[in-house]
């Protein structure tokens, strides 16, 4: 099984308004199944009860079982919050027109596609902005040689794919790979989150993860909280395997709290911290049903 982790996530640049506001994020899962159709897992992310779900890529691998699954747990979690969806490596190899088949199904579902985009989420009068990045798949290859060759990515690369990040809002970035966090944190991400690194796959006590998929031994951004300049990055353990068996490193449901670092806020004995989203999504997927 899986373990559901919690974070909470303060920032001068979180309006009161978004005080409490509660992130799922499901990263890395690779067609894996947590009891038929994932019901473990999406009444897990029920009894969580967030206000949106994001989804950090390589939910799927190239396998057709794999990409259905995908489908149908996309299916159930539209019905419980608006569902944020990015691009991982593995989606990515599929090709130009599976790749175009797969988000055209997934928006027909009422997933949100980020895939070098964003979007504005409003509450109570107030905003945030949430990012999907999608880089080349040349970035994922091996670290160690197209370093030698001069390949890397750069705010100039991201500013060409999401333009500049919105100082006046907090800005939420889903990009897979955490290898270039410096980046997202320079371009303007104030809380990125992130997966591909599988937690390092074995965990060594006092070192950390120990294996990327690029080949890296003990990468930095292996797996939890990070924080650098004031901003934020969560990179997911992921919830499912790939290429080599976990040691110390059970698969996880992450879950980000918001909440405001400010004076008024501090002052505030009481906020809401369950929220009171609608029950308008559950309902339309009801009707959907019985129709």
């Amino acid at each position: 099984m899986f373990q559901t982790i919690d974070y909470k996530i303060y920032s001068r640049q979180i309006p009161e308004e978004f005080a409490g506001f509660r992130i799922a994020q499901l990263s890395d899962l690779h067609g894996m199944l947590y009891g038929r159709n994932n019901k473990f897992l999406i009444e897990k992310i029920k009894e969580k009860n967030p206000h949106i779900i994001v989804m950090t890529g390589d939910m799927a691998d190239t396998s057709p079982h794999s990409l259905s699954r995908l489908l149908r747990l996309s299916r159930s979690l539209v019905c419980i919050c608006p569902v944020y969806w990015v691009l991982g490596n593995h989606e990515q190899s599929l090709g130009n027109i599976a790749v175009e088949k797969l988000t055209k199904q997934l928006k027909s579902l009422g997933v949100i596609v980020t895939d070098n985009q964003w979007h504005t989420i409003s509450r109570g009068g107030a905003f945030i902005k949430i990012y999907g990045l999608v880089m080349p798949m040349i970035y994922y290859k091996d670290r160690f040689t197209n370093w030698m060759r001069g390949v890397d990515f750069t705010g100039e690369h991201i500013r060409k794919l999401l333009g500049k990040a919105d100082s006046s809002c907090f800005s939420v970035l889903l990009a897979h790979n955490p290898l270039y966090y410096p980046v997202y944190r320079d371009w303007g991400a104030d809380l990125t989150f992130s997966g591909h690194i599988h937690g390092g796959v074995i965990q060594i006590p006092g070192m950390g993860g120990l294996l990327s998929p690029d080949v890296t031994l003990f990468p930095k951004y292996d797996g939890g909280y990070f924080q650098e300049k004031g901003r934020h990055l969560i990179v997911s353990r992921g919830l499912g395997n790939h290429f080599l068996m976990r040691v110390n490193n059970p698969p996880e449901l992450v879950m980000a709290t918001l909440l405001p670092e400010t004076e008024t806020f501090r002052q505030k004995t009481k906020f809401d911290a369950k929220g009171k989203h609608s029950n308008k999504r559950k309902l339309k997927c009801q009707e959907k049903k019985e129709q």
